[in-house]
């Protein structure tokens, strides 16, 4: 019984330090993980911050350069202009609406083209009453619909005139009642 005795004491001699040590040990790796997810923690804070230093410089600089390319330009010089007596017309709904025009042509200075506007009024006002007929109130209740109207009326007459073109048609005014 002697060897026995002596064997299982130093068994459990063995086996008694062992448990401290792992748990030792245990608390080490936790020590450990707890340690590395902080340090991750940091790095990534980092990280972060650096990446958003350099987007904020990047799209400073690239908004200092826009503004730098920005130039003023002088406004372009003023468009003569060719008055055209006002029209009268009543809209082509089932109850009629009355539309009361003021309009100017206005175009690149140019002798030619000038006189070939006053030879040719009779012409425009014609051009101008006839799309002003087949109008309806709904085609003149908004500002695009007066954009609109300008651009149909610009292109209508440029399509008669030989000496030059029409820039703009400016409404002075424009009643529609």
């Amino acid at each position: 019984m002697g060897e026995e005795e002596k064997d299982e004491i130093i068994e459990e001699e063995e086996e008694a330090p062992k448990e401290p040590e792992a748990g030792r040990r245990l608390e080490a790796s936790k020590i450990v993980k707890i340690l590395l997810y902080v340090a991750g923690g940091i790095l990534l804070i980092v990280l972060v911050t650096g990446i958003s230093y350099l987007v904020a410089k990047y799209v400073q600089e690239s908004s200092y350069q826009k503004r730098q390319d920005i130039v003023a330009a002088p406004p372009p010089p003023p468009l003569a202009s060719f008055e055209l007596p006002d029209f009268s017309k009543t809209t082509a709904d089932a109850e009629p609406h009355f539309i009361k025009m003021k309009i100017s042509l206005a175009y690149e200075p140019n002798v030619e083209l000038n006189n070939e506007l006053v030879q040719r009024r009779d012409q425009i006002q014609h051009v101008i009453n006839i799309i002003l007929q087949g109008k309806k109130y709904e085609d003149l209740d908004t500002v695009s619909d007066s954009v609109a109207l300008a651009e149909e009326i610009k292109a209508h007459v440029n399509v008669i005139l030989i000496s030059g073109k029409i820039k703009e048609v400016y409404f002075k005014e424009l009643v529609v009642n």
